[in-house]
């Protein structure tokens, strides 16, 4: 009760405040030497701008920590020397805010070289997010971070005590992005011989920024193979592995990472997939995993013995510390074959994996299995185990929606000798293309996007470049159909939101053929006859803001358009995003953000052909009172926290 009293005397309050605590960061973009798996490379890192980096483990970034009802200040000054970067926060809905997201030419200009930009919001959620580089395929080299936003439920529930462990997952390649970036995109026949590859397959896979590489070179001369569900024979691909330029190669330079557990007591593991290409299958030896949130929100809880987590998901896990005290348990982090015999591979992976280890204070031996306990009921492997196993804590339904918005992603391949990319991505067959200036700001000058449009042109393989927004108007309730039309599957990420999944399913007539047999790709699907009514309200089967979106499949998530702004949707497999595999959802009010979301913030940085904001901002980073702001918005979760809690 005393809370309900003090939530209506603020509400009814004329000037509105919310006393939280103001927590600040500094921190510093650069590039420099590293050897993350004892190869020697040029890593990009973020730190602390009051100290140095940490020279045995320069990435992960900083843990970025606040509690529901705080408010951050984050500047990011940039001091790389040739690339301009962005900082998204992966997960955070930055309420009425969205000047604070973090995504080049949607929510705002690149942080150039030698200059900064400072994200101030209100944190209105909590849980386990991450930070990352929205340029281009930065945070493939290392500028990343995790983000842990205390006060959630969780710890009420469970007895880990200050026992709360992060692991950021990523694979490695001793190229950087922009060159592995060049190779991928080509052009075919940019000098005589030269052939566009793929960036596959990596070359060691990182926990927490350390791995071990064996020190090998591979010229590519081996001429090595793999194999298909029915026998066969492809070359593989091969990234050429050489001596590295900044010194010599070592290949135990770290040793293996060790998480401690108490007996008798319970460990909670905050599991990030930072990964740029590749999803990743996760156990612990002898121990059960409980997945008791994902992305962020509270699940029904669900006890598995390994697990994939899809890029850019967060899994948080309760771990018992159940097992004999005098031993250690292996951490393993895997690919999909490297646990599986070869013949039922569905193109190429790689066979790797690299470890960690789970002690007691007690432990003095090493125990190495790969043996996972299958005994367990839970197919773990069943590419759409998300939308039937992590279950929404309370079982609820979701809105009637009145309108269905259908997106098909496909790839496009390119073979024309000096003119093409090996791959252009297509959305309803529009590859986006990024707008002379970045969307919010245009929209909200002008309440319009048609002066900020990237021109359109057509594409070489009957796509179309454009810069691809889908309008929703704020305050409805919409429904989202991804029809995955390729034979891999998807990560996908949405800005700004967290969804509701309400189905998910294999595409009709797509089952594996006969061997030899092609896969019938129509784009003719009866929607109607998969899907319930738009004006139903089926039941939730997940919530979250990252997904994957299986080979041949559909995936149907609806979300209230109740946060306004411009919001990316994009592919998390970071090489598909430039080539195009990418839209954004523009929420507001017959297409403008007005009175929907604060202002811009004093001295907000522009780009493009408007040099100057022609709006003046209040020094306050808090809108008028006439809005229903973020601070309103903070007052009322805080509420809807307390009596969860509590009532």
């Amino acid at each position: 009760m005393f809370v309900i009293v003090i939530l209506f005397s603020v509400l009814f309050c004329h000037d509105i405040s919310v006393h939280t605590a103001l927590i600040n960061y500094d921190l510093i973009v650069r590039s420099i030497p590293s050897n993350p798996d004892g190869y020697p490379r040029s890593v990009i890192i973020i730190h602390h701008a009051n100290s140095s980096w940490n020279i045995d483990r320069p990435f992960p970034g900083p843990l970025i920590r606040a509690r529901l009802g705080d408010q951050l200040r984050i500047r990011v000054q940039n001091k790389l020397r040739d690339q301009a970067t962005a900082i998204h926060f992966h997960g955070l809905h930055m309420l009425a805010n969205p000047w604070a997201d973090g995504t080049e030419y949607i929510t705002q200009c690149p942080i150039l070289p030698h200059s900064s930009f400072i994200h101030e919001f209100n944190v209105t959620q909590t849980g386990t997010f991450w930070y990352h580089s929205h340029n281009a395929q930065q945070y493939a080299d290392g500028l990343y971070g995790p983000i842990i936003i205390d006060g959630d439920p969780i710890s009420q529930h469970y007895e880990y005590g200050s026992n709360d462990q992060t692991i950021m997952l990523q694979e490695w390649y001793h190229e950087t992005w922009p060159d592995i970036m060049t190779a991928y995109q080509g052009p075919h026949g940019a000098y005589p011989g030269s052939v566009a590859i793929y960036p596959w397959p990596p070359t060691t896979f990182l926990i927490n920024g350390h791995g071990r590489f064996d020190c090998r070179t591979n010229d590519c001369s081996r001429n090595d193979t793999w194999k298909d569900r029915c026998g066969n024979v492809f070359p593989a691909q091969c990234i050429p592995l050489r001596d590295p330029f900044f010194g010599p190669c070592i290949p135990d330079a770290h040793p293996i990472d060790e998480f401690q557990c108490l007996p008798g007591k319970q460990m909670r593991l905050r599991l990030i997939n930072a990964a740029s290409g590749i999803p990743f299958r996760f156990w612990i030896d002898q121990h059960n995993l409980t997945i008791v949130a994902r992305d962020g929100s509270e699940i029904e809880p669900i006890t598995v013995s390994y697990l994939h987590i899809p890029i850019g998901q967060r899994l948080d896990l309760i771990i018992n510390c159940n097992q004999d005290p005098t031993s250690a348990y292996e951490i393993i982090v895997a690919s999909r074959n490297s646990f599986q015999p070869p013949e039922i591979i569905i193109g190429q992976m790689p066979t790797m994996w690299t470890t960690a280890r789970l002690v007691y204070p007690q432990s003095k031996a090493n125990m190495r299995t790969t043996n996972v306990n299958e005994e367990m009921k839970i197919n773990a492997e069943d590419p759409f185990f998300e939308y039937k196993y992590l279950k929404p804590l309370l079982p609820r339904r979701a809105k009637a929606a009145i309108r269905r918005v259908t997106l098909t992603f496909v790839v496009h391949w390119n073979n024309r000798t000096g003119i093409d990319a090996l791959e252009e991505w297509a959305v309803n067959n529009i590859t986006f293309e990024p707008p002379k200036e970045p969307l919010l700001q245009g929209i909200f000058l002008d309440g319009t996007d048609k002066h900020i449009l990237a021109t359109e042109y057509p594409g070489r393989v009957n796509n179309t470049h454009a810069t691809y927004i889908e309008h929703f108007e704020y305050g409805q309730t919409y429904e989202v159909v991804m029809i995955n039309n390729d034979p891999q599957e998807h990560p996908w990420h949405l800005h700004g939101y967290t969804m509701d999944f309400i189905a998910a399913g294999r595409l009709p007539n797509r089952e594996l053929p006969p061997c030899n047999q092609p896969i019938p790709r129509s784009m003719d699907i009866n929607l109607d006859s998969l899907l319930p009514p738009l004006n139903s309200t089926p039941p939730v089967l997940a919530v979250g803001d990252s997904f994957n979106a299986p080979r041949d499949s559909y995936v149907v998530f609806r979300f209230k358009a109740d946060n306004a702004g411009p919001w990316y949707l994009h592919c998390h497999m970071d090489w598909h995003i430039s080539p195009g595999m990418a839209l954004a959802f523009s929420v507001g009010h017959k297409g403008s953000y007005r009175d929907l979301i604060q202002p811009p913030p004093k001295d907000f940085p522009t780009c493009g052909p408007r040099q100057i904001l022609v709006y003046k901002s209040t020094s306050s980073h808090i809108a008028p009172c006439t809005l229903f702001n973020s601070s309103m918005i903070l007052i009322l979760m805080v509420f809807v926290h307390f009596i969860t809690l509590y009532v």
